[in-house]
């Protein structure tokens, strides 16, 4: 994803002017609108939630001049738009990154069979805490995870209907598995490296 440069004082004053003309209240509506991008960030599956909300502000700061001119309405809304674009190309580089092989080399100087050894330790650990889960959250993580595009789609909502939840109700408990399952990783993980 390409970032945003820095918004220079000027552009970051012009963006609080903005939003309320009572500098406290701009303020105020800034970390508002902050919090709220980094909530659809997470909704939505992104674990780097802060960082894209940060990459949404620049990129509207940047463009402040441009927005002030044409933008008509909450500017809330306006940071959504923005929102929506960098969600799109976080998801298509993470895709891309891991579409692309890893490099023969690594930082550590770890040779492959090392490298082999610490992904097939990960994948242990993942088989291991997709069992510790519930019958029913690791059959709802499977099928919310699965397929690709539109075919993702539509599977999530046949998902949703059959578990009687909304979009965003099945989002937040499927990030919230994704979390535990995380967790579990981590501490799996670490256990191997202690022993």
């Amino acid at each position: 994803m390409k970032k945003e440069r820095d918004p220079t004082p000027e552009e970051l004053e012009k963006l609080l002017a903005w939003l309320d003309s009572d500098r406290d209240e701009a303020g105020r509506k800034y970390k508002t609108i902050q919090c709220r991008l980094i909530r659809i960030f997470i909704s939505r599956g992104c674990i780097d939630a802060e960082m894209l909300a940060d990459e949404v502000m620049n990129r509207v700061a940047v463009r402040i001049d441009e927005i002030v001119k044409t933008y008509e309405g909450d500017p809330a809304r306006c940071f959504q738009g923005f929102a929506e674009k960098v969600c799109l190309e976080y998801f298509r580089d993470l895709k891309r990154r891991s579409e692309v092989d890893p490099p023969s080399y690594d930082v550590n100087n770890k040779n492959e069979f090392e490298r082999q050894r610490e992904r097939e330790q990960e994948d242990n650990c993942l088989n291991r805490c997709m069992d510790e889960l519930v019958i029913a959250d690791n059959e709802l993580f499977r099928r919310y995870f699965q397929d690709e595009k539109r075919a993702k789609i539509d599977a999530r909502k046949k998902l949703a209907a059959e578990l009687q939840l909304t979009a965003n109700a099945l989002r937040i408990k499927a990030h919230r598995i994704r979390l535990r399952l995380r967790r579990c990783m981590e501490e799996c993980l670490e256990a191997i490296r202690e022993s």
